[in-house]
């Protein structure tokens, strides 16, 4: 099975299983259900998901804290800041939140809100989500921060929750749903704003696209380039989850292997959900469920952003530490944006120095014994530096349909 995205070439380099639809849709409610339940748990006891027990359920290398962080990184601050500045000065700046989960991107947005009222011009989000719970745990954090219930001002019929008002920042929710098409979702959307200025999609929420009949996240990538003008794509590199990456690997090739033995098959793809592509898998978490989730190269994100009708893209490093780390333990942080900086300047003896001295500093040694011929990183190219050492990519690309629209 292959669905038809415009992104032709990209997927035709991926491999799909085809397994039944009626599977496949299945697994993807089920993935939404879990979703809900995760949120519903965090919102009802007013906590987020402990990092410590997630780092233990993937072991350490795997552990990427997402859900314990309520703050963007460093780079996706800078980045969004910059593509808001672009917007026209004379109205208000209107962001596609898509997969906004539980409003992680909240603070960044009360930040860019209170700096665009110095210029007289409001922010204006709309928070697209397919779990109900993660929108209601938005909204009621969004409330906490001050932001006043109002009348919804159109779309009543497609609006989720109520609109909420305040801090120069109007907050919009729109609940989808894991059985429309891109194309369905792209319609949708159009109806709360015929143009968005910036879409932000999330950590990972790229990352967790199945491949559905008429749903993939070329296919997606493409429909928001029909209704905004820059996209922002927080994604997730091969680093991450390497293990389970590499059992759902196995499966699929076991799957290959066992034509003539259609039990073992149905048995199989059970087991392989909606990871039926390259790349894609399912990680457990601190609450034993398992979550569907896919990573890319640079080389091909770059080109499904290109193909799917992005201009000027570019694929940086968001982090090389988990974003827990990040956000919690200040010299982490310092290590992780140095290091950053280092890399996109190529200096790559630069960050091999100051890696080794962290090392020799935690285990006590003279920097003298880690001194080395060769370098650790691999500088052929930069997109294969980036893979090399990133956690999660930040891509961004301006869109070739909305270019000079007003």
């Amino acid at each position: 099975r292959r669905s038809a995205p415009p992104a032709d070439c990209v997927q035709d380099m991926v491999t799909v299983l085809p397994v039944p639809c009626d599977l496949l849709k299945d697994a993807a409610q089920a993935q939404v259900v879990a979703w809900d339940e995760r949120f519903h748990v965090a919102a009802e006891v007013d906590a987020v998901v402990n990092a410590k027990a997630q780092s233990s359920a993937f072991g350490h290398r795997d552990a990427t804290g997402v859900e314990a962080v309520k703050d963007v990184m460093p780079t996706e601050r800078s980045m969004f800041q910059r593509l808001v500045h672009e917007a026209p000065s004379d109205r208000a700046v209107e962001v596609l939140d898509f997969g906004c989960g539980d409003g992680r991107y909240l603070r960044q947005f009360l930040r860019s809100a209170e700096a665009l009222a110095e210029s007289g011009r409001a922010l204006r989000i709309v928070a697209y989500e397919v779990s109900a719970e993660a929108l209601r745990s938005f909204h009621i954090q969004a409330q906490r921060e001050g932001l006043a219930v109002v009348e919804s001002r159109s779309q009543d019929s497609d609006a989720h929750l109520p609109s909420l008002e305040g801090r120069n920042l109007q907050l919009e929710f729109v609940l989808g749903s894991c059985s429309m098409t891109a194309l369905q979702v792209g319609e949708l959307l159009q109806r709360w704003a015929p143009r968005f200025d910036v879409t932000v999609i999330g950590w990972g929420t790229i990352s967790s696209i199945p491949r559905l009949p008429g749903l993939s996240a070329e296919e997606l990538l493409h429909e928001l380039s029909k209704v905004s003008r820059f996209v922002m794509n927080v994604v997730s590199s091969t680093n991450n989850h390497v293990k389970f990456q590499r059992r759902y690997q196995a499966m699929r090739r076991a799957w290959s292997e066992t034509v003539e033995r259609p039990m073992v098959r149905a048995w199989l793809e059970q087991k392989i959900g909606l990871a039926t592509f390259d790349r894609s898998y399912y990680y457990t978490v601190d609450t034993k469920q398992k979550m569907f989730y896919s990573a890319i190269s640079a080389d091909l994100e770059a080109a499904r952003l290109k193909e799917a009708g992005y201009d000027s893209v570019r694929v940086q490093i968001c982090n090389i530490i988990n974003f827990f780390d990040i956000q919690t333990k200040p010299r982490a942080a310092r290590i992780n944006a140095a290091v950053i900086r280092l890399l996109e300047r190529r200096d790559v003896w630069g960050a091999q120095l100051l890696l080794s001295r962290g090392v020799a500093k935690a285990f006590k040694k003279p920097l003298s014994s880690l001194q080395t011929g060769s370098c650790i990183f691999d500088n052929s190219s930069e997109h294969a530096l980036y893979g090399q050492v990133a956690r999660y990519f930040i891509s961004t690309g301006e869109s070739q349909a909305q270019r000079g629209a007003k």
